[in-house]
Parts: C-alpha cells; structure tokens; sequence
C-alpha cells in the first residue's frame, strides 16, 4: 500500500488547478514519501528520495544551462516528480529546456494552469501519509503477533506457510538447501506450475525488488538452511506488509525447526516469543509473568529488571552469555528479564562484564510495568552503544540523552543533527581533511581553544583556521555558549543515530 505520483494528483487541492501531465506519464506509479515546496536552486541537496517537489519556478534560474542543471540534480536525489505552476508568477509556460531535460531522465513533470496552496497538497499528502503508515504498522503487529501465537502453540513449518499465505494472499513454498520442496500452499493454477517446475524457478536470481516472488533465507544455528518464497501469481505488487511478513515468515519458521530439536532451543523460543508479544503490547505485564511462570521462569510478585545487552554480531552461542532467565536474542540485542534480586548475581554479573558493545539495566519495576522498564533498559543500551568505551549504562544514568533517544524514534533527532551539522557532514565527506573531529574536541573542552589544540595535538594557529572554516559553514560564531551547546546535542544524536543498527540516517 503506497501513495503514487498519480494518486497524489487526484487529491482535493489539484481540483481546479488545470494539472497536466507534461513527461513522465509512464512513471506516475512512483511512490511518494513527502512533499516539499521550495525555491531554492539548490534543493536537491536536501532531498532524499521519494519526495513531490512543489515550485513557483525559482528555483529553476532563468537559463537552459540552470533550468537542465536544476532538473539533473533533482531526478538524480531520487525525487518522485515535480510539479511547476503556469500561473505567470514566474513562468506563463514551462521552459522547453526543463521538459527536454525532464524527458531525457525520466522525471514526471506536472504543470499547473492555476495557483494552489502549497501548504494545502502537503497537509493533505502528509494525512495520507500517515493513514496509509498507520495502517502499515497495524498490519504489521497483527502479523507479528499470528506468527508469535504459532510458535507457541508449536506449530511446524507447514502451519507457518499456511499463515503466510493466509496474510499475504499469495502462494508461499518452502524449500531446503538442496532445493526439495518442504512445503507449498497454493493459490493459484500459476503456482502450481512453478512447483512443477521447481528445480527452474529455484536456481533464478532473485532481488529485493523482484516483481514476481520475494525469497528469504532461513538460517538455523548460524547455517543456511533453505529459502522461503512468497510468488506474487501475476497479481498486484509486493507491498511493504509483504515484505515484513516474509522475513517474520523465515525467522519463525527458523525457530519452528530447531523447537524440533531440543527441548533447550524450543523453551528459549518460547521465552522469545513471549518477549516479542510484550515489546509488540499484547500481554499485559502481568499476562506475561504468568506464562513466563508456565514455562518455567517466577516473576510474579517481585520487582523485576530488564537487562538489554548489545549484541556485537556473533550468531547465538558463539560466545554470547547465557543466562536462567527469561530472554529473547532479537537481532541487535540480547534482552532479558530478571528479578530485582538476581541483579547482583554471579550469572547476571559475568554477563554484563562480557558485554563487549555494551548494554542497559532498567529501574526496578513491578511486573505490571515492564513496559515501561523496556524502554528504559533500551535506551540506556542504545546510548551505551553510542560511546567509545561500550559500558553497560543503568538508566538512571543518562542525561539529555534520554531525550535525545526517544526524539531519535522519530524523524526529530535526524532532521535536528541535519540542521546543526549538515554542512559539516557534506565538507567532511568531500574532503580528505574532516572537520567532525575538531569540532568534537573544541565541544569536549567547552571551546578552550588551547585545551582543544592539545587534546588534537596541532599547533593553535592550525586550529584557529580549522575553527574559522567551521564557522564559516555553520554561519554561526563557535565562541557563543548557545552555539557550543546545540551544537553539542547535535553530536551526541549523531552518535546515537550512527551506532544504532536500526536508524536509516543518511547524512
């Protein structure tokens, strides 16, 4: 489920605005992910892709040379069309070398006849927007939590095919290393002709972006065990919810098989699982200490902690700590659930100290909050991951970044550190001399200069230049406290942004 070029333009605030399609008609399918209404010549710098580029014209200049320039750079930055009014503020008609330009890369280009409000088309696409991610999101816990409910009623590989065909709507086959079909549920007459044929559509190369079946690794214990397909049948496209559902589809089914091995591996499955359904919220703290109990693990009735240990890219059981608790290896962390007593102990001890990229300890909580001691605990693990050093941070330690951990769930924390850094970002990345790493230590000695030229080991002079160019392209004296201030939140977001596996920030 997507917002296309095309269907953006059907919306409410392109009623009467005389649109027209001048190139690009045969890619109005493109996605659109924001709109932005700027003047700037230079806004491709700012664009990120999938962005509906609204303007007057300024922007485009007045010659071929900058109307060609402008329309390169935009459709190189990835955005999804531009859209241009004829209205006669600054052009009676698009220029012929910005259609010329625009037809030679691609680019859906939208004249309108008449003027409307800019701020209108993005509220109206942002709305959208956000229905359409709501959505998204929904689907996704709802498919999260059918696969968590399979593998704690047990169910084998078969009955997990089954439920992401069910979700999907679309055939799904299973096949192991050596190409045998370990399981397939069809959905239409295509299907089973490619099963027929297996041994074809099986040796294909496949991508992210294969319009005609999304394939996904298994791997059990660290090994390549097969591949599970989702075949579209000829119909609509793989979507986002697709997509998540195959990954969960091939983890789940990962976990299903190696519940048929040990009695060990089918327990820490089932904790996994349970983990999973509290971080997704459908069990309730108390809900959870009570099927945690039926498997083993007393939660009930003591304060418990949350323990969030940053995993450093070993496959479990390569060296990672083992604890008899509760626990869940989710990827990028190890996260466990004890009680407040078990803190001080020898296991619980020797984990935390072998935790090479770090990790965090929430406060101890009732069992009815151990939602709220999950986000403490991963937050003081992501700022723990931050820092050079790795330590295993407890949540009462953290400061500003606290703030800055939960701004950096959102789009907040990285617009922010584009904002006070990105033309740092962009020189540093240009150039063989970067500036980030005098700008940290004039930060860290509260901008004494002679501190900073130590802790950098250059003569002052040398750093006098390097701090005259910073100021230069931040635009702002490094001398004022406010400066060094937000300057230094910024920092520290981009630090929490870099290390996390998880974040998309691109600078």
């Amino acid at each position: 489920m997507i917002l296309t070029v095309a269907s953006v333009l059907e919306l409410e605030p392109f009623e009467g605005s005389g649109a027209r399609v001048v190139t690009g008609e045969d890619h109005l399918s493109r996605e659109v992910r924001w709109v932005h209404a700027s003047e700037l010549a230079d806004i491709a710098q700012y664009l990120s892709g999938g962005e509906l580029l609204l303007t007057a014209g300024t922007g485009l200049g007045w010659t071929e040379e900058s109307q060609r320039r402008y329309i390169r750079e935009i459709a190189a930055a990835g955005a999804a069309a531009l859209v241009v009014e004829e209205s006669g503020r600054i052009f009676d008609a698009v220029p012929k070398a910005a259609i010329d330009e625009a037809s030679k890369v691609d680019l859906p280009l939208v004249a309108l006849s008449r003027e409307i409000p800019f701020a209108q088309v993005s509220a109206k696409v942002h709305e959208v927007l956000t229905q359409i991610r709501v959505h998204i999101l929904t689907r996704e816990r709802e498919i999260e939590a059918s696969f968590s409910e399979l593998l704690i009623q047990g169910a084998d590989h078969l009955g997990i095919a089954r439920e992401l065909a069910k979700v999907t709507g679309c055939s799904v086959v299973l096949e192991n290393i050596v190409h045998q079909v370990m399981a397939y549920v069809g959905k239409s007459a295509a299907a089973n002709h490619i099963v027929d044929n297996w041994a074809v559509h099986s040796r294909e190369t496949h991508h992210d972006d294969d319009e005609s079946c999304i394939r996904r690794t298994v791997t059990m214990r660290g090994q390549q065990w097969g591949w599970i397909h989702l075949l579209s049948d000829g119909g609509a496209p793989f979507g986002e919810i697709d997509r998540f559902a195959v990954e969960r589809a091939a983890g789940t089914v990962a976990a299903s098989l190696l519940t048929d091995r040990t009695k060990e591996a089918r327990d820490d499955q089932r904790s996994t699982a349970l983990i999973t359904r509290l971080m997704l919220g459908d069990l309730t703290g108390a809900a959870f200490a009570e099927r945690a109990r039926q498997i083993g693990y007393r939660l009930s009735g003591d304060n418990v902690v949350v323990l969030v240990i940053n995993n450093d890219g070993r496959a479990p059981g390569e060296g990672r700590p083992t604890l008899p608790y509760i626990s869940a290896h989710l990827g990028d962390y190890t996260l466990v659930v004890i009680p407040e007593q078990a803190l001080n102990s020898t296991e619980v001890r020797s984990a935390l100290a072998e935790a090479s990229a770090g990790g965090g300890i929430s406060r101890p909580v009732k069992v009815d909050d151990i939602s709220v001691a999950l986000t403490q605990a991963q937050s003081a693990a992501t700022v723990a991951r931050s820092l050079a050093n790795y330590p295993v941070l407890r949540f009462d330690e953290l400061g500003v970044e606290r703030i800055l951990v939960a701004l950096g769930q959102g789009p907040e924390l990285a617009n922010f550190v584009r904002d006070e850094l990105g033309p740092i970002l962009t020189w540093d990345a240009s150039t063989a001399n970067p500036l980030m790493p005098t700008l940290r230590a004039f930060l860290d000695c509260d901008g004494r200069k002679s501190d900073a030229a130590a802790k950098l080991f250059i003569q002052r002079r040398t750093l006098y230049n390097r701090l005259d160019r910073l100021s230069t392209l931040l635009r702002r004296s490094l001398d004022e406290p406010a400066t060094r201030q937000r300057l230094l939140l910024a920092v520290k977001g981009l630090d929490l942004l870099e290390s996390d596996p998880r974040s998309r920030f691109r600078h």
